[in-house]
């Protein structure tokens, strides 16, 4: 009992670390709903430079995703330029507050953004570190799949952090 309670308080207290670190540089200020993207969005796993996308690749093809580069600086902190994520198909009905969908703009190009709510467009997804929403929701039309998997060289502190802190454990998708 003291050992589950134990982990719960520390569960909670890294939690409320996350969102604090996140609030106090990115467009999102919500602690509630930075809370919900550290709880559904993977963090990065902290690896040799050079091998982000190599890792991404295995992991995709052992589990039916797609693997791509992540650029621009809408989801630092939480994902730095160069990032590797892992894409998988998701169901419309099973995306949550808090995850990372990436959907594909009128242009053909691709963005990642989290989820922070539901308007009659679809979903509405915003980029941890931009002040406004995206003007597109996300919808049966234009998603792509939900961020599984993440592999990041950048041994900066909240990167390395969240890396240790994580309990989940090309192509580009531009995250701006």
């Amino acid at each position: 009992m003291t050992t589950t309670r134990t982990l719960l308080r520390y569960a909670a207290l890294t939690l409320a670390v996350v969102a604090l670190t996140l609030s106090a540089s990115a467009g999102i200020k919500s602690p509630r709903l930075l809370t919900k993207i550290a709880q559904n969005t993977p963090a990065p796993v902290i690896v040799d430079k050079g091998s982000e996308m190599k890792l991404a690749e295995k992991s995709a093809k052992e589990n039916g995703g797609t693997a791509l580069w992540g650029i621009g600086h809408s989801m630092e902190p939480l994902y730095a330029p160069g990032t590797a994520v892992v894409v998988k198909e998701i169901g419309y009905d099973d995306i949550k507050k808090g995850m990372t969908l990436v959907y594909r703009k009128a242009n053909g190009g691709l963005v990642a953004h989290s989820v922070i709510d539901e308007d009659r467009r679809g979903y509405v997804v915003q980029g941890v570190n931009n002040d406004e929403p995206d003007a597109v929701s996300v919808n049966e039309k234009n998603i792509v799949g939900v961020i599984v998997a993440a592999y990041s060289a950048n041994t900066g502190g909240f990167h390395q952090t969240m890396a240790m802190n994580n309990t989940k454990n090309a192509k580009v998708v531009a995250m701006r």
